[in-house]
């Protein structure tokens, strides 16, 4: 139940019922976010609309790990802020449990935190330095859970650390005791005090050694399992999406270009912006598959106060056509579960 709170051990959450299991949990619908910029020396030069996010859907099953990839600067960041209720939106709206959320209800937003919980991506910007560890994983109980004793909060910290693979002997140390996979540790930790049903990550591991990478990994999909969780996962990187990501979301210029299954999507992408994507991921075959071909794309994003007419893509696109200037794509469904906003991806 929303605002409910339990102690818990990684030993999995109950079930009502398999409709339940297979309800959205988190719904983002037609979201937008748009920035207005002052130009010139204290704004003299007017305003512009920067459109940072246009359209988004979303709809995170209960238990399932949804992947959003794209570029840096596409607007995924601004998406989670939007969906941790850090940032309005534009229009659109946001539900959890069916339930639609508003922005400014103080109440609404308090309870909201309870069940949907952040991982940043920066683990050294996130945790506060002035803190202990102790301090820091137990800060949202103070601000939520006023009702607990010093030695109930004490024991559900100790449980969390725990849970990521430290313990009570931390609790003293300060942030510039631990390596950043710790820290990150740590920012999970924090992130599962209150219990939450959604937890929403940020590039969570690009800031990290890539051997540290792998741990961090196997303990965000070991807690996931576990807590029958359901986590929004951003990042760039396709081998981590991969890995963790039941269905993928992929983003350009502020809009979602293609959605389906990770397998799906990562064998057989449908638009021309994912084949780019997925064919600069590294391999370890020192043979690649015949026809296998790298696409490089020229060119930098598209400046979102100003975007091309019709496919935001066209103007990096080695396919386009005299149409895609002409008319911008609608979502359409070429296979189960697999949709792609492209004029020139076809249903099989």
């Amino acid at each position: 139940m929303l605002g409910t709170f339990c102690a818990i051990t990684l030993k999995g959450r109950d079930v009502n019922s398999a409709s339940e299991e297979r309800s959205p949990i988190l719904e983002a619908t037609g979201l937008s976010k748009v920035f207005v910029d002052q130009l010139g020396f204290l704004g003299r030069g007017g305003e512009r609309a920067v459109r940072a996010v246009q359209d988004f859907n979303l709809a995170l099953e209960r238990g399932s790990t949804v992947g959003l990839v794209g570029e840096s600067g596409c607007g995924k960041s601004t998406v989670a802020r939007m969906l941790m209720l850090l940032e309005a939106p534009t229009e659109g709206g946001i539900r959890l449990n069916g339930e639609l959320l508003d922005h400014f209800d103080r109440n609404a937003v308090r309870k909201f935190r309870r069940s949907v919980q952040m991982v940043f991506q920066d683990p050294y910007a996130s945790i506060n330095p002035a803190m202990s560890v102790g301090e820091a994983v137990a800060e949202p109980l103070l601000l939520q859970r006023r009702d607990l004793s010093a030695k109930e909060r004490r024991k559900i910290v100790i449980d969390r650390l725990e849970d990521v693979g430290l313990g009570e002997s931390d609790l003293g140390r300060r942030s510039t005791d631990f390596s950043g996979g710790q820290l990150q540790r740590i920012g999970i930790a924090r992130a599962l005090t209150l219990e939450p049903s959604v937890l929403i990550c940020d590039e969570p591991v690009s800031a990290l050694d890539v051997s540290i990478q792998a741990h961090v990994l196997n303990l965000l999909k070991d807690i996931q399992k576990r807590l029958e969780l359901s986590v929004l996962f951003i990042s760039h990187d396709l081998s981590v999406v991969r890995y963790l990501c039941d269905n993928i979301a992929v983003m350009y210029l502020g809009r979602i270009v293609e959605e389906g299954p990770t397998n799906l999507i990562l064998s057989s992408p449908a638009h021309p912006y994912t084949q780019a994507l997925v064919s600069s991921e590294p391999s370890i075959d020192p043979e690649p598959e015949a026809g296998s071909t790298r696409i490089i794309l020229q060119g930098e994003l598209p400046d979102p106060a100003n975007p091309p007419s019709g496919c935001p893509f066209r103007t990096r696109c080695w396919k386009a056509e005299e149409k895609c200037a002409e008319q911008r794509p609608e979502r359409h469904l070429i296979d189960v579960g697999h949709h792609v906003a492209c004029h020139l991806a076809n249903a099989s």
